[in-house]
Order: C-alpha cells, then structure tokens, then sequence
C-alpha cells in the first residue's frame, strides 16, 4: 500500500470512529432522557410496561409494609410481573409524607401506593391538610382484615370482655400497644371505649414487632392487629388471640369467638382496608393494567394461601364500586373524628 493510499485510509478510519462515537453519545443521551421520564410522568403500568414503584406509609416491617411486599411476590412468582417491583416506605406524617411524594409525581404511570383507612383519616386531623386521598387515582380495593384482640400467653384475660371488666373497675391503668394516633387499631380503641364506657391507656409504636415485644415484657396488655401480625407468636404459644372485632370468624383461629359473641357491640368500629391507589390523573390504561394485574393475582392459589392464612376477606372492587366504598369509608371515618372531637379539616 503506497503512502498516499494509507493515509487516506488511515482518515476514513478516524471519520469511521468519530462518528461511531458521536452514535454512542446520542443513544446513551435518548436513554437518559427516557429514563427521566419513567421517573417522573411516563413509563410503567402494571404486567409487563415497564419500572413500577410501590409506595407504603409504613416503614420496613410494618404492617402495611409486609403485605405490600406480600402482594407482590405473589404476582412475580406467578409471572403476572416479569420484576419485583421495588417498595419506597414514606412513614413520615401517617401517611401524609407518603401521600405528599405520589402527589408530586402527578400523572405517573409507573407510581402506585397500597393504602389502608390511615390514608383516610390522618388530613381529617390536620387543620388546613395539602393532601387527602381523594387527590389520588382509584385502582382496586385488594381486601378487607378483620381485626385480632390478642395478649400475652400468660395474661389473666381470655376473652375480651374480661379486658374490658378490668379496665371499668381501674380506668386508665391498663394498656393497649397500636400504631399511630390515627390508624384504625388506634380508632378502633376510641370506639370501643365510647361504646363500652371503659378507658384503658395508648402506647404508640412505628412497627409491629414492637408493639409485640411490649406485649411479651408486660409493658402493654392488649395489642389489635390483623391475623397475620400475630400468628407465629401465637403458634409459638407466646402470644394468645382473646377475640376476633366483629360478628365473622376467622379460619386462621377458629376457636377464637368474636366480639358480638362476647357481648360487645363493635358494629362502629372502622373496617380495615388494603386498596391500591395510583398518582393523581394516571391514564386510564394505566388503571387497567394494575386492575388485570390485581384480578389475576386474587385467582392464584398463592393469594388463595396468603388470604386464609392472615384472615383477609377478598374483595376485588374496581372503579364505581370501589369510588363508593370510598365515600362511604371516608363518611364513616370522618364521622367518628368528629363525633370524638379530632377532625380538624372542616
């Protein structure tokens, strides 16, 4: 090859890369762009469209945390997601933080949250509220949990009405472990104590097995959670269940009789709820996909399991079923804040 020859080669060789550099550059920059959409207004809705992000008011081991986290392995492991979508705990504020970071992200496709009454009931407590839970999109109502009484093995009380007797004759001096000031354990106490005229204390924890371990120190009495917040205690003989809130029986622990058994009237204590709400304004198709997602995975003999197994009550309610479910619940809760002299949205 003569030199003349070589360096035009040597040339189109140095176009050739340059080029292929300036290729590589546009590609990665079109890739970033299109991941900061996926952050912040595209990407996602449900099956197999892209990252999801699931938010919980919870932190890390909390009740809502663990069943969000439950769901979801249910549908990756029977390919209705082909990834384990990621879970983002926002504890700040009883669900006023969490609610706060999905407004921000307003249309987001790919952000959904799984939300109990807690949701509902922390903006009505707040004076001058920047978020409630009607600002987010309605997906699907997941389930309803019926609530478990439980105390330590060695407890005096076996059934709740002996709680109760205990708290008439010394108000004040016995103690129930719950969560925030506005979860429903935490509601369910006021209710209680308005109908049966006792008064017992309120030791706040962030999570469960706290609340757990004050109930095996003998630093609380009782603790209210659902089936599955217990049961291997229970199992382990640790723990006993003394009543079921409510007038339906549990599989999980059939020999435990329920409230209305028991002779106390629970008919206005709130229901807890697992929903799935999406950001502000999600596209439409966008709700589908989670609903299909959702329906799929309730038909699938590991929900079957995890329902029986945690006392949850399939529901399934989409669209205007679910928006009236809401009404109701946010009539209900709301009500009760009032008539106990804590709402303070109005």
């Amino acid at each position: 090859m003569t030199p003349v020859t070589s360096t035009i080669f040597g040339r189109k060789e140095a176009e050739m890369i340059r080029i292929r550099k300036l290729v590589t550059i546009v590609v990665s920059a079109v890739a970033l762009v299109a991941l900061a959409a996926c952050g912040s207004g595209g990407g996602g809705g449900g099956s197999k469209n892209g990252p999801v992000e699931v938010v919980t008011h919870n932190a890390v081991g909390g009740g809502s945390d663990v069943f969000t986290r439950q769901m979801i392995k249910v549908m990756y492991e029977n390919k209705i997601i082909d990834t384990n979508w990621p879970v983002r705990n926002v504890p700040a504020g009883d669900s006023i933080g969490a609610m706060s970071y999905m407004i921000d992200k307003k249309g987001n496709a790919g952000l959904i949250a799984q939300v109990t009454p807690t949701w509902l009931a922390t903006p009505m407590t707040v004076s001058n509220a920047k978020v409630s839970l009607a600002d987010l999109t309605p997906i699907t109502l997941v389930a309803t949990e019926p609530q478990v009484i439980v105390t330590n093995a060695k407890s005096p009380f076996n059934s709740f009405a002996d709680f109760v007797n205990a708290a008439k004759a010394a108000p004040d001096t016995l103690v129930q472990a719950g969560g925030s000031s506005t979860a429903n354990d935490a509601l369910t106490r006021l209710v209680l104590q308005d109908t049966l005229g006792a008064k017992w204390k309120f030791l706040s924890f962030e999570d469960t097995g706290s609340r757990i371990t004050a109930l095996l120190r003998n630093d609380a009495n009782i603790m209210l959670g659902s089936a599955s917040d217990v049961a291997e205690q229970v199992k382990a003989g640790q723990l006993k269940v003394i009543a079921v809130v409510g007038d339906q029986k549990l599989d999980t622990f059939p020999d435990v009789t329920t409230t209305t058994a028991q002779g106390i009237d629970s008919s206005k204590v709130p229901v807890q709820f697992r929903a799935v709400m999406g950001a502000p304004d999600m596209p439409a198709d966008a709700v589908q996909r989670y609903q299909d997602d959702l329906s799929k995975m309730i038909e699938t003999e590991d929900w079957k399991t995890l329902a029986k197994e945690n006392g949850l009550v399939t529901q399934n309610l989409q669209d205007d079923k679910l928006t009236a479910y809401l009404k109701e619940q946010t009539d209900i809760v709301g009500g009760l804040l009032a008539g106990l002299g804590l709402r303070k949205d109005q």
